[in-house]
Formats: structure tokens, C-alpha cells, sequence
């Protein structure tokens, strides 16, 4: 975690709903990976939006990724890489996060899995994080 950021104004329910199902999903990623070591990162640093400065939260996962073309579409309703899955995660989660002003998208990792990125606007307030 960064040292020092500003705080971000929105619904921490909404929030941490968006970021848990990050985390679920990257550890959903990994289940059946057994040739490498399965490691999730959560990071969080000051970011840079078109509308400004803002917290940039990052889920990392080493799972079994998604194709280039598929990226884009991992937002779209009723889309899914899963075996069991709906689709509607990444889906309310982009919601979640454009209903804060902010932005969420998705990266594949230069080895293995992803990484999905949340740009959440900061409010000029200054909030310690420990």
C-alpha cells in the first residue's frame, strides 16, 4: 500500500463488494494451477485518470489469464471464462466503478493470469493509510 493518499468519496459496500470479487476471482483463477506457484497481489498507489489523480487499487492473480480478444469482453453481461460462472461480476463491477467516477480494466500479466486495475477519483482529502 502507498504511504500516503488521498481519500476517494463513495459507497464502501459498493466498493468492497467490487474489490472482494476481484480477489475471488483471481483465487478461482489459480484453483487448478499446480505447475507454479499461486501468488495474488493486491496493491494500491496514487493513479493518474483523464479526470485527475486518483487511488489505483490492483488485483494480480498467476491463473490461467484469458486471451487478448477476450479481455474487453470479460465486462460484458453473461460473458464468462468460467466453467460455473454467470458472467455478471466483472459486469456490475465496471458499473460499480463508472457509477464512482472511476474505471475498471483488466491486463494480462507479461507471464502468467492478470491483473485488473480500479481507478477510483480521489477527493483532495488526505487519508493515512497504516
Amino acid at each position: 500500500m502507498a504511504a500516503e493518499l488521498l481519500a476517494v468519496l463513495g459507497d464502501r459496500v459498493r466498493l468492497q463488494q467490487l474489490v472482494l470479487n476481484l480477489i475471488m476471482n483471481g483465487i478461482e483463477a489459480m484453483a487448478e494451477v499446480t505447475a507454479r506457484p499461486r501468488r495474488l497481489v493486491v496493491s494500491c498507489a496514487r493513479g493518474q485518470g483523464e479526470a485527475g489523480p486518483g487511488v489505483l487499487v490492483g488485483v494480480q492473480d498467476a491463473g490461467v489469464g484469458a486471451a487478448a480478444a477476450d479481455l474487453e469482453r470479460l465486462f460484458d453481461p453473461f460473458f464468462t471464462t468460467k466453467r460455473d460462472g454467470l458472467g455478471m461480476g466483472l459486469s456490475i463491477g465496471r458499473s460499480i466503478a463508472q457509477a464512482h467516477g472511476g474505471r475498471l480494466w483488466a491486463r494480462r500479466n507479461a507471464d502468467h493470469g492478470l491483473t485488473f486495475y480500479l481507478l477510483v477519483p480521489e477527493t483532495g482529502v488526505r487519508s493515512a493509510v497504516s
